[in-house]
């Protein structure tokens, strides 16, 4: 079969969330920030498949405004933050290209590569030739926070990718993945052994014949289940809007209670105080507790045990 790092990911993350994707082709409303993800993108690699001669900045820019769809996002201000956001990560790329320090080798290169008896696809944004020989993998990210080092270091989109350029390009023996941050202008470099490469490359063809042999796809919990697409056609999913619903419901109703005990605490204390005020009492004992009156009429509760 053909498998993405995309699929293979999904599938080990949730195997009904996979099946609601790529088996069913189950269409779902576009994500503002997919969306937005995607349309930076496709500006960077606009500039990049025009290396070293790269358009300007107002030319990207005007581009990445033309494709622009404000009805993507829930409102105009979420639309217009998306927008400004974008703007500065173009400008960004932009800033830190250097053309003519290494040589682009593809840009949005797409690769179908043998492995085992399946096939191995997927997009790498750039691929670089380095000027001492050595060959860079770089993944844009338009992310809002930045991944520590460690997680880099354990990344296997980028790994999986190494497979695909070692397959591409067989003289890339001495080959760096880095990840590149546009909102934060940074970039986190990590390093894969051969016999990593070799690990995963086993997974991922375990995963793709489990993939095969899966007769009924099992919807797995798991942290990212209430941004699920397909929450609404997920058990898992309804059981956690159900929660949230319930949830709700509690605060809604302890917070009607509240006020309607609030109410009856008031109407009790007017009552109680007008009372003392006829019979010229200034406290009544109840139980353990003294009920005091005060000159504005207000009530004070003490216990006894704390009057001691």
């Amino acid at each position: 079969m053909r498998i993405s790092y995309s699929a293979f990911d999904c599938f080990n993350q949730c195997p009904l969330k996979f099946k609601f994707s790529y088996i069913d082709w189950v269409k779902v409303p576009t994500r503002p920030e997919f969306f937005f993800g995607a349309l930076v993108h496709e500006v960077v690699q606009r500039a990049l498949r025009r290396d070293p001669i790269i358009p300007k900045l107002e030319e990207l820019l005007k581009y990445y405004e033309s494709k622009w769809q404000e009805d993507v996002f829930p409102d105009k201000l979420t639309s217009d933050q998306y927008l400004t956001l974008g703007r500065e990560m173009i400008q960004n790329f932009y800033e830190g290209y250097k053309p003519g320090l290494r040589k682009v080798v593809a840009a949005e290169k797409r690769f179908q590569i043998p492995l085992g008896r399946h096939t191995l696809s997927g997009i790498i944004d750039r691929v670089d030739k380095l000027p001492f020989g050595a060959y860079e993998i770089v993944d844009y990210k338009t992310s809002k926070s930045l991944p520590s080092q460690e997680e880099v270091d354990l990344d296997k989109q980028l790994a999986t990718y190494a497979i695909a350029v070692a397959e591409l390009w067989p003289e890339a023996k001495d080959m760096r993945l880095t990840l590149y941050f546009l909102k934060h202008n940074s970039q986190i470099t990590t390093f894969r052994t051969p016999e990593q490469i070799e690990l995963l490359k086993l997974e991922i063809m375990k995963t793709a014949d489990k993939i095969e042999n899966t007769k009924r796809f099992v919807p797995r919990e798991n942290k990212f289940c209430a941004w699920c697409d397909y929450k609404n056609m997920c058990p898992v999913g309804q059981k956690i809007e159900v929660a949230k619903e319930d949830e709700s419901d509690s605060l809604e109703k302890r917070a009607q209670k509240f006020v309607a005990l609030k109410k009856e605490l008031e109407k009790l204390e007017t009552e109680i105080s007008a009372i003392m005020k006829k019979d010229k009492l200034e406290l009544f004992a109840v139980e353990k507790d003294i009920l005091y009156r005060l000159d504005d009429g207000c009530l004070v509760l003490r216990n006894k045990d704390d009057l001691n």
